[in-house]
């Protein structure tokens, strides 16, 4: 992999360019967060870089939180999205899979993975949510993108991931080929990271994670008292990077017929529940177990990775301040 190096000025003068051509979406600061924005010419100093993952996960630029299925989705642009973590980018396992590579592909997330171009970035500050070591995924990327940056001095390093990746830089003279003192800093630097990451969950054990398949009955899952916190709003789905659950809506005019796909959520009451009113998950406990059992027993058994990057956003954005590394311990802890 051909690693480069730019100076930050000669990297927002690069960009800048860019914007003419095509759409450009990156992290910017909202309340202690950085949330994905649309990169304009007023605000390219204030993209946030390397700090941590966004707010919101990739998955939104892939698949949207509400989209027309039917009748099929005009052509749309081609976009730049910067800022991705790793995390991000082990989750495409899951939606490429699902939407992409098997027997029925989704058109719209086949076309919108073919306009998009993924520039991800090393996390230098991760939130006291994330976990992404213990579930052996680093924070920064090795593969799954077109670029990727690490600061480095007063540039940045640029990793080119793919032709397409390559095709974007054109022949712009401001990058350079990177030198081996910036390569060994830039080891150093994710090392201390990644200790940092395993350092700040050290109370919490998912070596075991595997054995959840043998938690399927509810009991224990009553055991961590969190559980009962659940107000079932849907947002650790929502933000999780790699839930692909949606429902299909029909709406439309009386000369006009139209399929809309809406995110789902496997917590709500009303998911699976089948025409005669019967539900296969009645209780809350039997859908909070069905959501983590999926991330770590159908999701491996069907894909042959495990569903949860370790990003923490089911964590951070939990109303009922429910820490899923606490409540898999205890489960785990419980089953032994």
């Amino acid at each position: 992999m051909e690693t480069l190096y730019i100076s930050t000025r000669n990297w927002r003068s690069f960009l800048k360019g860019r914007i003419e051509e095509r759409r450009i979406y990156a992290p910017f600061d909202s309340r202690n967060v950085t949330c994905y924005g649309r990169v304009s010419n007023s605000n390219l100093e204030d993209i946030v870089y390397c700090r941590a993952r966004p707010a919101e996960p990739l998955k939104m630029f892939l698949m949207p939180f509400r989209e027309r299925s039917c009748p099929s989705l005009p052509e749309i642009p081609d976009i730049v999205v910067m800022g991705a973590a790793a995390c991000d980018l082990a989750a495409l396992r899951i939606l490429d899979a699902v939407f992409l590579n098997g027997q029925y592909k989704d058109p719209n997330y086949h076309m919108r993975r073919n306009h998009t171009l993924i520039v991800s970035f090393d996390c230098l500050a991760p939130y006291p949510s994330c976990f992404c070591e213990l579930v052996q995924i680093h924070p920064y990327a090795e593969s799954g993108f077109d670029l990727n940056i690490s600061l480095y001095g007063e540039g940045m390093l640029v990793d080119i991931g793919s032709d397409r990746g390559r095709e974007f830089l054109g022949n712009d003279r401001g990058f350079l080929a990177a030198e081996e003192e910036a390569l060994r800093n830039r080891r150093e630097s994710r090392r201390q990271v990644s200790e940092y990451i395993i350092e700040k969950n050290r109370s919490h054990d998912l070596k075991q994670v595997s054995k959840l398949r043998e938690t399927f009955h509810t009991e224990f899952w009553k055991v961590p008292k969190e559980v009962e916190n659940c107000v079932q709003c849907g947002s650790c789905t929502n933000n999780c990077p790699t839930c692909v659950c949606f429902i299909i809506e029909d709406t439309g005019k009386e000369d006009v017929s139209v399929k809309q796909k809406v995110w789902d959520s496997c917590l709500f009451p009303g998911y699976a529940r089948m025409a005669a009113g019967s539900s296969p998950r009645p209780t809350l406990y039997d859908r909070y177990a069905n959501r983590l059992l999926c991330k770590y027993w159908y999701m491996p058994e069907n894909f042959t990775f495990t569903g949860c990057t370790g990003c923490g956003r089911c964590i951070s954005g939990c109303i009922g301040k429910i820490d899923k590394r606490a409540v898999l311990t205890e489960v785990l802890r419980e089953k032994r």
